[in-house]
């Protein structure tokens, strides 16, 4: 998977609309929020959060992005950086207002992305807000990948060859999300909305996501 953090700005699109979105709610806060996002990817998603008042910190498996990452955001004292696993446990205490993966939980099997969902409630605030996307079985590239469990394939080609992804119908990715109440869940094409780093025009033009917003639920007195 390409590691580039620095596409053009011909080539990457601006800010995901889940994280603007999140940007949004955030800023209406009178506190200062605290956001646990699950992978940097290009950095775009990270300005506006900052830009809302929120400290953002980050989680990246992969080594070189962790890298480029906390050296790119060092002079930022909003934003922290660690390189671990989606799955938890992560280095960073609880108490975040809002948790944002706009592609981490879009790779890896289906036990890993379970582990990944129940890490970020444990780490939210009672009412925070998820804001996420996930693999859809309408993608095409579900039915085309190489099988390696059920509801997972890896592509056969491409910069993500032999990448584990993981992809749900709604009843599926309605029961993952058990520890939340969901606000929204809509199957949409991502053919706008998914990072360049990773993915060019044409190999995002038939690619479906699912965009979750979501809040953990309120813990029962």
């Amino acid at each position: 998977m390409n590691s580039d953090l620095t596409p053009t700005d011909s080539d990457e699109p601006p800010a995901h609309p889940l994280a603007l979105e999140l940007a949004r709610v955030l800023a209406r806060s009178d506190a200062s929020p605290r956001v646990l996002m699950l992978g940097v990817g290009s950095g775009r998603n990270v300005a506006p959060l900052v830009a809302a008042g929120a400290s953002v910190d980050i989680v990246e498996g992969d080594p070189e992005r962790a890298r480029a990452a906390a050296i790119r955001f060092a002079a930022g004292p909003r934003v922290r950086v660690t390189r671990g696993s989606y799955a938890g446990p992560y280095a960073f205490a609880g108490g975040f207002a809002g948790a944002l993966s706009t592609h981490a939980l879009l790779h890896g099997r289906i036990a890993s992305i379970e582990q990944a969902v129940g890490a970020i409630a444990s780490r939210l605030l009672p009412g925070g807000a998820l804001y996420a996307t996930f693999g859809s079985t309408s993608d095409p590239r579900y039915a085309a990948g190489a099988p390696i469990e059920p509801f997972v394939t890896a592509p056969r080609a491409g910069s993500e060859r032999d990448v584990p992804h993981a992809y749900f119908d709604e009843v599926r990715l309605r029961a993952l999300l058990r520890p939340f109440a969901i606000e929204t869940i809509v199957e949409a094409s991502a053919s706008e909305t998914a990072g360049r780093w990773a993915h060019d025009a044409n190999g995002s033009r038939t690619m479906m996501h699912w965009f979750v917003r979501a809040n953990k639920v309120q813990a029962t007195p």
